[in-house]
């Protein structure tokens, strides 16, 4: 083998013509090759794509001849430039004074974020923008072309420094050293500059480097530093940030614009430190980033900005739980941003056209990172029509009205497909993907919470009736929390008599409620005619409250003749107290009351086994909106429309067992949808 090294590092020196002056180059290269670390076409290939940079790159090779790890570093950063890029910093510039002026309305509203504030920074940025129709024509900067020799060679020195002076880093691998702390670039597009030691020179000695600490303090005490730099998904994105300066000097900005900033602090302390992403969620729209520490390959995820619960994504991503402030999370996938290429799966495929592949396969600088935040499934799918040429299917998750792939599976004799490490309790759709078109391969299946598939129905000549008061899913559960904090520390009281004399406890509802409707056991064995619900709030807020207990066969039934002892009236919206009580999740009743409790009578005298409970649900419904309710059968299919009420729907005759949308007749509106599942009188959102 090494006599074939050899071989090639002759003919590599004759072809570039510089034998005799550049013998140390070829330890340099031999040292590279041998180490296996990467090939020597992937380092060959970069140099000649540097063009005229290529000296620059060969300098750092050089200098770097009497240090085996350094040298390998150089090695390994610039085998994996390809692709890499800037953009200009020209545009960064321009920009100069709509930053100056941006940072005078700042100053006038002190910082705070506010309608009026974002009314003007909008204005401002907009005349800016029609003045500079020449800010996005500037080429970008391809790292291999344009990175200096000192550049580089600054880079890897600090990043040794801080590796070698970080107590929690410093006895880890030279392969985790490589992959979190060495890299100068995180995600595509950031200038080359001097943040890195920016951040070094201000923190040196500060974190990280004092023995008897507890690493996770450090972190939150680092990131407290930097608490003002806050979030905003409204004028940032709109703006170019393509520095940590400027995103200093703006001090707002997008989850991914804080995670490269959080990525070049923590790397310069010598924190191995990466990007986390899960593309779309399997349950809502959009998708999030995040950072991850890495110790000892173990990770610890955080939330990139300054938040009360930063270190909280294995445990509400983990597609099991729900966060008490924003409810379920459901993932299919999560991938983490590399310097390194992981090119796979089709992109890799020579057979296989660029204009076949989806764009988020096209990124080669990510690695599947899900199995750790979640258990995960391999997932066999029998396709149907499949295309003569197709070599791979997408498995894709619903998000705003379509369908977008998270994972690839290649096509096997036979027409099937294996989708590999696939997050559980998610409706998914495989697809083909031709000429820039996702094509469906078949029907939406839901993965359930045991990892098994579960299809969906589509018989007209089967039908129910439906209840449902919003279109959006699990979003409404951080604008539905008042709701959920009303009830929570409900105590429900039994007894044989009025006056609640000898009671006993029934049930105590939990700290921490969801959306959804829950089945609690009865703390009590005694019998009971009445029940006093004691509300922490003064507030009665419940879309179902349901009362079991055992027949003669031991089987639980429902209680179906609960009612008020002191009848309510109805609300503005016309709902009335009898729908706590009904077969619909979705209707309820609200209202603030002048004393602690409401009193039900059961109407006979039963030994309650369980109770049912649910929040009151905000409705989303409005009654100036006309509402689509669609199924899916080899596409969304027109069922029935309503126009909204202020409270909930009722739709008839709708198909059993369907995947089904509730969206706004004028799609445009409102693109949040989410399609649902309609399962024991209860809508579940997927």
């Amino acid at each position: 083998m090494k006599e074939k090294i050899i071989e090639y590092l002759k003919r590599y020196i004759i072809r570039r013509r510089f034998l005799c002056n550049n013998v140390y180059l070829v330890i340099i290269l031999l040292a590279i090759v041998s180490c296996g670390r990467k090939n020597d076409t992937m380092l060959e290939e970069a140099l000649k794509a540097a063009g005229d940079n290529r000296a620059e790159l060969e300098a750092v090779l050089t200098h770097y001849e009497d240090d085996k790890l350094k040298l390998e570093s150089a090695g390994y950063l610039i085998s994996n430039m390809s692709g890499l890029y800037s953009y200009d910093k020209r545009i960064t510039e321009l920009c100069s004074p709509f930053y100056d002026q941006y940072d005078s309305i700042a100053k006038k509203y002190d910082h705070e974020k506010n309608i009026e504030r974002g009314r003007e920074v909008d204005s401002l940025w907009n005349l800016f923008r029609s003045g500079n129709p020449g800010l996005y024509k500037f080429p970008v900067q391809a790292d291999l072309r344009n990175i200096t020799a000192g550049q580089l060679i600054a880079e890897i020195d600090l990043a040794f420094d801080a590796w070698q002076g970080n107590i929690y880093t410093r006895g880890g691998s030279f392969e985790e050293f490589c992959e979190y702390i060495l890299p100068y670039r995180r995600v595509q597009g950031l200038h080359i500059d001097d943040a890195r030691k920016t951040f070094h020179e201000r923190h040196r000695g500060d974190y990280f480097t004092a023995p008897g600490r507890d690493m996770i303090d450090e972190a939150d005490s680092l990131l407290y530093r930097y608490r003002h730099i806050d979030y905003s998904n409204r004028w940032t994105p709109r703006m170019p940030v393509h520095s940590a300066a400027t995103l200093e000097r703006v001090l707002l900005g997008t989850c991914e614009h804080r995670c490269w900033y959080n990525s070049l602090l923590f790397s310069s302390l010598g924190m191995a430190v990466a990007i986390d992403f899960v593309p779309v969620w399997g349950n809502r729209n959009n998708g999030h980033s995040w950072n991850v520490l890495v110790r000892d390959g173990e990770s610890y995820p955080f939330e990139p900005y300054w938040d009360n619960d930063r270190w909280k994504y294995k445990r509400i991503y983990n597609n099991e739980t729900f966060d008490h402030i924003n409810g379920r999370f459901r993932l299919a996938k999560v991938y983490r941003h590399t310097y390194r290429e992981h090119a796979d799966g089709p992109v890799a495929d020579k057979k296989v056209k660029r204009a076949d592949i989806p764009n988020f396969f096209t990124n080669t600088r990510k690695k599947d990172v899900s199995h750790e935040y979640f258990e995960v499934v391999d997932v066999p799918v029998q396709l149907k029509d499949v295309p003569e040429d197709a070599r791979y299917a997408y498995l894709c998750v619903s998000a705003y009205y379509h369908w977008s792939p998270v994972q690839w599976g290649r096509i096997e004799r036979g027409g099937t497909a294996v989708f590999r490490g696939m997050g559980k309790d998610i409706v998914y759709l495989a697809c083909y993907y031709e000429n820039g078109e996702l094509l469906p391969a078949g029907e939406p299946f839901l993965l359930n919470r045991e990892g098994r598939v579960e299809t969906f129905r589509t018989d007209t000549g089967d039908t129910e009736e439906i209840c449902i008061k919003n279109y959006t899913g699990a979003p409404q559960h951080q604008r539905n929390n008042l709701n959920n904090i009303n009830i929570r520390g409900t105590t429900i009281l039994g007894s044989l008599a009025p006056s609640f004399s000898g009671s006993d406890t029934i049930a105590i509802l939990p700290d921490t409620i969801e959306l959804y409707n829950k089945r609690i056991d009865s703390r009590s064995g005694a019998p009971a005619r009445y029940l006093r619900v004691s509300l922490p709030q003064r507030v009665l807020s419940f879309s179902n409250l349901a009362f079991y207990c055992r027949n003669g066969e031991g089987e639980e039934i429902k209680i179906e003749t609960p009612v008020l002892v002191h009848p309510l009236d109805s609300t503005e919206n016309g709902e009335i107290t009898s729908y706590m009580f009904d077969r619909y999740i979705a209707t309820g009743y609200q209202r603030e009351l002048e004393k602690d409790y409401v009193d039900i009578d059961l109407g006979g005298e039963y030994v309650i086994s369980s109770l049912g409970y649910a929040p009151y649900l905000f409705c989303g419904l409005k009654e100036e909106e006309a509402y689509e309710l669609s199924y899916w059968d080899g596409g969304w299919q027109y069922l029935d429309r309503r126009q909204g009420s202020g409270r909930h729907l009722i739709f008839k005759n709708v198909p059993r067992g369907a995947l089904l949308q509730l969206r706004f007749q004028d799609t445009g509106k409102r693109p949040e949808t989410r399609p649902f599942i309609y399962q024991e009188n209860e809508v579940r959102w997927y």
